[in-house]
C-alpha cells in the first residue's frame, strides 16, 4: 500500500485536534463500497465517491492510523494532492 509522506507523518505523529481530508483508493481486487463501510466503522466519514475507485474521507488525524490499517487499500493521500485546479493565480498568458 502506498502512503504519501504527509499521511505517514499523520499516522505516526498525529496532531490531537487536527482534522484532515484524505483520498483513499481501493485496491483493484477490493470492493469500494465495502471499503467505504469499513472506513465509516472508524472515526472517519466518507464524503464522496470519486473516480478511479477512490473515496474522499474526512477524519481527525488521530484516526489516520485506523484508516490506513484497513484491508483493501491501494493508496492513501491527502485530499490536497488531487486538487489540481489552477485557481485564480492571475497570470497573464
Amino acid at each position: 500500500m502506498y502512503l504519501s509522506h504527509p499521511v505517514r507523518r499523520m499516522r505516526d505523529d498525529p496532531i490531537p485536534d487536527a482534522r484532515v481530508v484524505l483520498v483513499v483508493t481501493a485496491a483493484a481486487d477490493a470492493d469500494r463500497d465495502s471499503l467505504a463501510g469499513a472506513i465509516e466503522g472508524t472515526d472517519a466519514e466518507v464524503l464522496e465517491h470519486l473516480r478511479f475507485n477512490a473515496l474522499r474521507v474526512a477524519c481527525p488525524e488521530t484516526a489516520v492510523a485506523d484508516v490506513c490499517a484497513l484491508d483493501g487499500i491501494e493508496s492513501v493521500e491527502t485530499g490536497a494532492t488531487r486538487d489540481l485546479a489552477g485557481g485564480d493565480a492571475g497570470e497573464d498568458l
